[in-house]
């Protein structure tokens, strides 16, 4: 399941760098432990990737707080993506992705649904992976 949603997000962003012409600038929303997706994501020469979290697990990882977001991390970002976040952060991360005009991806808990009210994301079923998205 995380190499297939891993494999949409790099799909996406290689097809929009070669719209765009130029690097794709994915974030990745509250990144706590689990970095596998950003870190293989991070590899392709066609991705500025960037990770924040409230408290990072290490220096690789930006400090943002999602309710009083420091908006400079996200400018210029095409896709923001978040793997199980809380629902109450859910929809200050999609307030993110109104602000920056970028496609938005979130990952909720296997059983969970979302806590946006302010937007429809739509389900979106990608080989094994299912995820909700609202793009741009």
């Amino acid at each position: 399941m995380w190499k297939d949603l891993e494999e949409y997000i790099l799909k996406s962003a290689i097809e929009n760098s070669e719209r765009t012409g130029k690097k794709t600038k994915i974030v990745e929303i509250g990144v706590g432990k689990f970095q596998t997706i950003s870190k293989n994501l991070s590899k392709n020469e066609k991705i500025d990737l960037m990770m924040t979290d409230i408290d990072p697990a290490n220096e690789g990882i930006v400090k943002d707080d999602v309710f009083n977001p420091n908006m400079s991390i996200y400018e210029d970002a095409d896709i923001l993506f978040s793997i199980r976040p809380p629902g109450e952060l859910q929809e200050a991360i999609m307030k993110i992705s109104n602000q920056v005009n970028a496609t938005l991806i979130i990952k909720p808990l296997f059983n969970e649904d979302l806590n946006i009210k302010t937007q429809k994301m739509k389900l979106k079923n990608y080989n094994r992976a299912s995820f909700y998205i609202y793009e741009k």
